[in-house]
């Protein structure tokens, strides 16, 4: 029962939490939105800045590379299991190892995904200056 009310209490908590952001960003869209209107100038926010900083790229190549890890890692663990003397009375299927491969290629899609936008994050940089 405790547990429970411990887990409704953390979903009531970052529910509120979302809650606020969303109502704040829809405060700072209202008043950017007549800014606008009356044709004042408006500054780009803080958090677009933030936003700009933030590299999507980083995130793709550290996600190709768990997945990449957790595959290989997937292949030598059933490889292992099934090589083993002790599991030969197992009725373990022969191939199964290749079940890593899934990972390793999900892995690999993130770092060509990473690749080509690093590319084009290179041609984009170079054109602009």
């Amino acid at each position: 029962m405790e547990v429970a009310l411990v887990i409704v209490a953390v979903i009531a908590y970052l529910g509120f939490h979302e809650w606020l952001r969303h109502q704040r960003r829809n405060l700072i869209h209202r008043e950017r939105l007549a800014a606008v209107e009356k044709g004042v100038e408006v500054p780009p926010l803080e958090h677009e800045a933030h936003r700009r900083a933030w590299n999507v790229q980083r995130t793709l190549l550290l996600a190709g590379l768990i997945w990449i890890s957790l595959g290989v890692a997937a292949y030598v663990t059933l490889s292992a299991l099934i090589a083993s003397p002790a599991n030969a009375k197992l009725e373990i299927p022969s191939g199964i190892q290749w079940m890593g491969l899934a990972p390793a290629a999900i892995g690999l899609s993130h770092l060509v995904v990473y690749l080509v936008g690093k590319k084009a994050e290179s041609v984009t940089g170079n054109q602009e200056k």
